[in-house]
């Protein structure tokens, strides 16, 4: 059977959210609120809904629901927007990702009773890494304990990620990252986003991690976990650096990308295999796939 390959286009079908607006208490030193400004801001559950059958009749296939965090690392907002959230998925045909923080065993069972369909946190593997970039007071238990939670409440698929280079650019705690996984959740997807550095943040001028350490990374990945497809997701350096990250990661072995450089198609159809253009963020699980795959 031919192998495919995974091309992914999030706008305009699968829009990003955040439930916090620009908000967020802390000041990462790879985002400092940057991103939350790409997203649309809906600080209202009802405006929220609103949106969302409007976006279910004009096609769309779902939503990333993200945005800031409290000083302990939880999302903003998120327990007034849970029973909107249930409201979307009773009401229309919306896919719904959830960024989720951390979270307790508490939170993480209210989580799977909205019927989130995917639950996507990141993953950090040192402790250092947490206090330098987030400023958190947590530990890599903490992380460890929010995949536990969010398996042992049912929540219908995982999908961790975890950013190479996250610690100013040197790889410190990706591998351990990888075992907390392996631990403590069946992921669905497995999902890898690369440090770019950002004007306006403290990281702007960082170097990102070379394509060997990314390379070297999602090799061990596969070997970890060789029936989960390995994604490369939206945040990656588009500088010279991008073309080389995205040929290495498909060489080890990589599987879907999110809005990949047609270099990287031509790479990927040299290597044997066929591909699959999708309207949706590259975490979308292979149940989803029919709704969202795009037909000649």
């Amino acid at each position: 059977m031919r192998k495919t390959f995974k091309a992914y286009y999030v706008w305009p079908k699968f829009p990003s959210i955040s439930m916090s607006g620009n908000v967020c208490m802390l000041s990462c030193k790879h985002c400092n609120r940057v991103y939350l400004n790409d997203m649309q801001g809906f600080t209202k559950p009802e405006r929220l809904l609103s949106f969302c059958k409007k976006l279910d009749n004009n096609g769309g296939v779902g939503i990333l629901l993200s945005g800031g965090c409290d000083r302990k690392g939880r999302m903003l907002n998120l327990r007034r927007f849970l029973p909107v959230i249930k409201q979307i998925k009773n009401e229309t045909n919306l896919v719904v990702k959830l960024h989720t923080g951390l979270v307790d065993e508490n939170l993480a069972g209210d989580i799977a009773d909205a019927d989130v369909d995917i639950a996507s946190m990141e993953c950090i593997g040192s402790n250092e890494t947490i206090k330098e970039v987030f400023g958190l007071d947590a530990t890599i238990e903490d992380y460890a304990n929010t995949f536990k939670n969010l398996q042992s409440a049912g929540v219908k698929h995982i999908v961790p990620h975890i950013c190479i280079g996250l610690h100013q650019g040197k790889v410190i705690g990706e591998n351990k990252a990888l075992e907390i996984i392996k631990e403590n959740c069946k992921p669905s997807v497995l999902v890898f986003i690369v440090l770019r550095p950002t004007p306006g943040t403290k990281y702007e001028n960082i170097l990102p991690p070379n394509p060997d350490s990314v390379k070297k990374i999602v090799t061990n990945a596969k070997k970890l976990f060789p029936n989960v497809e390995i994604s490369l997701g939206c945040m990656r350096p588009r500088n010279n650096y991008r073309e080389k990250i995205e040929e290495t990661a498909v060489e080890a072995g990589v599987t879907r990308m999110e809005i990949p450089l047609e270099t990287t198609i031509e790479k990927a159809m040299e290597m044997g295999f066929s591909i699959k253009r999708i309207d949706a963020c590259c975490a979308l699980p292979e149940e989803f796939e029919d709704k969202a795959t795009r037909h000649p």
